[in-house]
């Protein structure tokens, strides 16, 4: 449960983002919020735990039915969804940016001009922190890309 309903019963916009990270958390993990990883623990405390912002830990949380999608294409998209549950809600994104986030997919591994979002986030270390990264990342030219609306 979003802390902040928790405390004051009330939903805005950073909830809604929070609940949008959460089914995003679904789609890439193929698990459902709650039920699967015991006594009160849901999809996104147990995603922390498992990967605690270590790419090789996100790969052990991926659901592996989604083998055919590009991997840069789903760590981009785990990666949006750490932003949207970011425990303080003034570190959310909003929707809008949740939206640009995501049609700015990174370049292919390899390419000449490798985003430093792509970069980021496959590196061997450790993801860079989406409450510091988001900030960074937004050209509205681009359009989504048919492969992570697939998914």
């Amino acid at each position: 449960m979003i802390a902040e309903y928790a405390y004051t019963l009330k939903v805005d916009e950073k909830s809604d983002v929070y609940s949008f990270g959460v089914v995003l958390l679904e789609l890439v993990t193929g698990r459902k919020p709650v039920g699967e990883f015991g006594d009160g623990v849901d999809i996104v405390q147990w995603t922390r735990k498992m990967t605690d912002s270590n790419k090789e830990e996100v790969l052990k949380v991926l659901d592996p039915r989604l083998s055919s999608v590009p991997l840069h294409e789903l760590m981009h998209v785990f990666y949006v969804a750490m932003l949207c549950v970011e425990e303080q809600a003034v570190e959310r994104p909003t929707m809008r940016e949740v939206v640009q986030i995501l049609t700015e997919l990174p370049k292919l591994p390899g390419s000449k001009q490798e985003d430093s979002t792509e970069s980021s986030l496959t590196s061997s270390n450790a993801l860079e922190s989406p409450s510091t990264a988001s900030k960074d990342h937004h050209n509205p030219s681009q359009s989504p890309p048919a492969d992570l609306l697939s998914i």
